[in-house]
């Protein structure tokens, strides 16, 4: 009987986050000609903190990647807000992205895990006590050192009552996972194992506010090559995880983007957990107009925008 109320429940998560999603509005375009984000602004975190939103982002621009920092009291405000570019960061390596950033609650500190191209996209974190200073971020340190030849990408830390999850892509394919115990985080990340399967990339999850199950949103890539979203489910973070949907963010019903890449559900909370409320979603996605969907991907003008669900 539990195990069928769970897989009922899960149905029912399914079913509320829904293929509905509506595009509702542009958040961040790509900076004015000769800034460090003048190309494209993407793979966004997003968190809402002390009245503000307070969204890192990997920027493209001086023919590099690199991270941008921008806040704002609302969302329709973060384009005309100051952006801050995280240069401090880079450690010396000509590529650092993808950031996630989250509060850790037993240290009372926050985090921002994102990698770099050493050692062929390596996980790094630096850390920091007022999110709202963008220079107060530390330098960046390992969180794991990359020991094969085979590429890992996009880093994604999640947290139970006993242990940190640190989720990534291997291959453009395979979601591996590692865990430490949460008094030993950023340390100790061990055991790698594979616990999914069939993505491209942008593996994120959450944990349902409210309930006990997790939802994986992975990116992945459909008919000519168009990126879209899946969805897997879990009654645990360690898995197993089942795939409930492979469109769980396709094609939209207005011609904003055709391609829904690299986006970050927007939580409930700041910390640790992760929690995200599904009931009435909100999905912060890159995508960009299709008539601007043309040349090599580095020169692509990705720009972050807002779906919802309901």
């Amino acid at each position: 009987m539990k195990l069928l109320l769970t897989l009922v429940s899960l149905s029912l998560l399914a079913a509320s986050l829904g293929p509905t999603w509506k595009f509702v509005m542009p958040v961040l375009g790509p900076g004015e000609a000769g800034t460090f984000d003048e190309t494209a602004v993407k793979d966004p975190s997003i968190v809402r903190y002390g009245d503000q939103w307070h969204i890192f982002y990997t920027a493209r621009g001086w023919n590099k990647y690199s991270l941008g920092y921008v806040a704002a009291p609302s969302l329709d405000a973060l384009n005309r807000a100051p952006r801050h570019s995280l240069e401090q960061l880079s450690g010396g390596a000509p590529v650092f992205a993808a950031p996630q950033v989250f509060f850790f609650r037993p240290q009372q500190r926050w985090y921002l895990i994102y990698q770099t191209s050493a050692s062929n996209y390596q996980p790094v974190f630096s850390v920091t006590q007022t999110i709202g200073r963008p220079e107060s971020w530390g330098p960046p340190r390992p969180l794991v050192t990359k020991n094969e030849k085979d590429k890992w990408i996009d880093f994604w830390v999640i947290c139970d009552d006993r242990l940190a999850w640190l989720f990534y892509t291997r291959n453009h394919c395979e979601v591996w996972a590692m865990t430490t115990r949460i008094g030993d985080f950023p340390n100790g990340f061990a055991n790698p194992r594979k616990v999914f399967a069939g993505v491209h990339e942008a593996v994120h999850v959450y944990k349902e506010a409210g309930a006990a199950r997790f939802a994986m949103l992975f990116e992945t890539s459909g008919e000519g090559g168009w990126r879209h979203y899946g969805l897997a489910q879990a009654a645990e973070l360690g898995g197993p995880w089942t795939l409930e949907a492979s469109d769980f963010a396709a094609r939209l019903d207005t011609g904003w983007s055709r391609d829904i890449s690299h986006g970050e559900l927007i939580r409930t909370s700041y910390d640790e957990r992760l929690e995200a409320g599904f009931a009435k979603a909100q999905f912060l996605i890159q995508g960009m107009p299709l008539d601007l969907h043309q040349g090599d991907y580095p020169s692509l003008p990705w720009r972050l925008g807002l779906l919802r669900n309901y």
